[in-house]
């Protein structure tokens, strides 16, 4: 009977409203339209068309623009939104653009998204485009995507930890296109990094490679009221005047719980809890 009252506890889902809470974005300038940005041609860059190709070095609420300067690097595009996915007021974006020296890069931008609910289910959305370049006898091995983690290190100096989702080599369309992920907080600070990279390494093909990346978002459909005080996953208050006991998800009893999903039971109720 123990074992059947916490399957059924574990299976109790969110409620959500029905419209997502969209507009409050908790990703800063996730549409780059902030002018504090800092950018442009490496003086290395004298050959058509890198001799105009803009390398960011600082963006406000980004971090971590990696690659080696022959391989390319990120920038702000300027190009005003057709009302499509892009609104037409929207006339910035982020690329993250390569040319591949020798046929390999590893491009990449991060953003922290603090305040988090632990337990809360979020929504991360982003419009993308990213183009490859091929020629005869030559093809690419293409590697982009992103991956949301806990926060390693600080704010200030972020760092990727215990990944939480990771999405490769999502399909888009050519142009811009909309895309929409859920995840559940594991902490209160999160690190989203997008990732551009290509293993092909041979050739010395310089080519036009890129992935464009717009309205980057992070909400929740609850909004950002804290959960209750001695709530878990499901937002059930919990007697807190009870000894606590973590049970997996089987349903077996676990003395010591580490990093994972398990049911807290304190009197006669029990909750998820991402721990």
């Amino acid at each position: 009977m123990k074992k059947f009252f916490l399957f059924a506890a574990a299976s109790v889902a969110f409620a959500f409203s029905a419209n997502a809470d969209a507009d409050h974005n908790l990703v800063l300038n996730g549409d780059f339209e902030s002018p504090n940005f800092t950018q442009d041609v490496p003086s290395e860059f004298t050959w058509e068309p890198y001799d105009t190709q803009n390398r960011l070095t600082q963006l406000e609420g980004w971090y971590n623009f990696q690659g080696d300067i022959w391989n390319g690097g990120a920038a702000i595009n300027f190009e005003p939104g057709d009302d499509d996915v892009r609104p037409e007021d929207d006339s910035q974006y982020l690329r993250l653009w390569g040319y591949d020296n020798n046929g390999w890069m590893n491009i990449t931008a991060g953003t922290v998204v603090k305040n988090l609910v632990v337990g809360r289910e979020y929504t991360l959305s982003f419009v993308m485009a990213h183009h490859w370049a091929d020629g005869e006898g030559w093809s690419v091995d293409p590697d982009y995507g992103f991956a949301v983690s806990e926060l390693d290190g600080t704010p200030d100096a972020p760092a990727a930890g215990r990944e939480i989702l990771k999405v490769t080599n999502m399909e888009d369309e050519g142009d811009f296109t909309p895309f929409e992920y859920k995840f559940t907080a594991s902490s209160a600070n999160a690190y989203i990094e997008f990732y551009y990279g290509n293993s092909f390494y041979e050739g010395n093909r310089h080519s036009d490679h890129f992935m464009d990346l717009d309205l980057v978002k992070v909400y929740s459909e609850e909004g950002d009221e804290p959960l209750p005080e001695g709530a878990g996953v499901d937002g059930i208050a919990l007697d807190n005047n009870s000894a606590a006991e973590y049970y997996n998800l089987q349903g077996v009893r676990v003395a010591a719980p580490e990093n994972g999903i398990y049911i807290l039971r304190r009197g006669n109720k029990a909750v998820k809890v991402a721990l």
